[in-house]
């Protein structure tokens, strides 16, 4: 019996056909990201849509995780890649819900995605031990550290000063509960104060007063910062080193020739005895860490943390103490809306930066106080137009005459010898320190 070749040859070409088509989408993907493996998709999701998850502990080599959710707190997203039935890339179609940990497909189309998602380096932290929830720690190093980000419920609040003597009366807020900013890689706590410092009843401090009794600024400038955050008499009264200077002559004087933080009636536990449990308090003030503070100024109002972080520590300048004020972009880095990961650090805009749980506005007191210094000079350095950066009630990064008055929050670090002993973050419960 004769051979019909032109069957035979049209079998082969549809064998090939059918190879191509099964293969293509998995080549492409493969294509599009380099060192990342071909996956076989196993998986079928609501309307024909496919989903496979790799996981990798060290960044390349990767395996396929089996269920079909997102992978539990130690791995963090790397990348996504979706194809369609045509084997063209498909742009924008993951999303993370981050209340119920699972992936979303946001497309209308048939596609094909590979998600990719590598160990996350939190499991090296010492403090990982202790710290009861990390949802709100973000998953890499943002601003050179692990940075707390969200809107509500950020389990973050810490006690500071005392072992026993937390709360949440007015009281022991002033005087003990922090929020912690984040966590370097050397496993040192970064603190905020949680509400504005007191003196006596004055919760309103000037940047650098300088104002004389005609109103009119007595710097000479010249084309140097004046003055530059280290020599300011805020940062000097933060510090305890103010020696007793005046913050100025006129009438819009905060009259404050004492120290407001380390050296304060208020806060003296820090470094003298502490009247709630008797013992010696100044193992306290020897937990907070000398850092470096780099320090500059600038006239952009950005709010991307990567781009302010990149802005502010390019400066030289740099002076070393225990206390400092918040920098442009801790307030940046703080924000997430707990849905999509491109928000960390992201905020775009000041009216989401009032929803972030860093604004004076947020969580403890709903403050009548309308602006907040942070550290960062304002760039300009004509003799009528001498100004700092504060945080307003809007959740804008203004920038103000040194003479105003606003609220302070002193931040410091802490040495990498505290240890979280209890607690679990929550306001109720903070976490409480050796």
């Amino acid at each position: 019996m004769q051979m019909n070749y032109k069957k035979v040859l049209m079998v082969i070409i549809a064998i090939i056909s059918v190879i191509l088509i099964y293969k293509l989408p998995r080549l492409l993907i493969s294509k599009n990201n380099e060192q990342l493996p071909e996956v076989k998709l196993k998986e079928k999701i609501e309307q024909e849509k496919t989903l496979a998850i790799m996981i990798s502990e060290d960044g390349s080599n990767y395996q396929k995780y089996e269920r079909n959710e997102w992978p539990n707190e130690n791995y963090k997203f790397k990348d996504a890649k979706c194809i369609d039935n045509n084997g063209n890339l498909v742009e924008n179609t993951v999303s993370f819900d981050n209340v119920n940990k699972t992936i979303i497909l946001e497309t209308d189309k048939t596609v094909s995605c590979t998600i990719y998602f590598d160990k996350s380096t939190l499991g090296k932290l010492r403090y990982n031990e202790k710290i009861a929830n990390k949802d709100n720690l973000s998953s890499d190093i943002q601003g050179g550290m692990y940075r707390y980000q969200g809107t509500d419920n950020v389990a973050n609040w810490i006690c500071f000063g005392t072992t026993d003597n937390c709360g949440t009366n007015d009281d022991l807020i002033d005087k003990y509960m922090y929020r912690i900013i984040g966590v370097t890689p050397n496993d040192e706590l970064y603190l905020l104060k949680e509400v504005f410092i007191k003196e006596g009843d004055e919760t309103l401090f000037t940047w650098n007063d300088k104002y004389t009794i005609s109103g009119e600024y007595a710097y000479t400038c010249d084309d140097k910062v004046c003055p530059e955050w280290s020599t300011s008499l805020l940062f000097k009264r933060l510090n305890g080193t103010s020696n007793g200077e005046t913050q100025g002559v006129g009438t819009t004087s905060d009259k404050a020739n004492t120290d407001i933080f380390v050296d304060s009636e208020y806060y003296n536990y820090l470094i003298s005895e502490d009247s709630y449990n008797g013992e010696e308090a100044s193992k306290w003030y020897n937990l907070i860490a000398d850092h470096n503070w780099i320090y500059g100024d600038t006239t952009q109002k950005i709010y991307n943390g990567k781009e302010l972080y990149d802005l502010e520590i390019s400066k030289k300048n740099q002076v070393k103490s225990k206390i400092s004020l918040m920098y442009m972009h801790d307030v940046v880095y703080a924000y997430y809306d707990g849905l999509t990961e491109k928000s960390r650090g992201n905020p775009g805009s000041n009216t989401n930066v009032v929803n972030s749980w860093i604004h004076f506005q947020k969580d403890g007191y709903i403050s009548s106080t309308v602006c907040e210094w942070l550290s960062t000079r304002y760039g300009i350095y004509s003799n009528y137009d001498v100004g700092a950066r504060v945080m307003d009630e809007n959740g804008n990064m203004s920038d103000s005459a040194l003479s105003r008055h606003c609220g302070v929050r002193p931040v410091f670090y802490l040495s990498s010898k505290a240890k979280i002993a209890s607690g679990n973050g929550t306001k109720a419960n903070p976490y409480m320190l050796d």
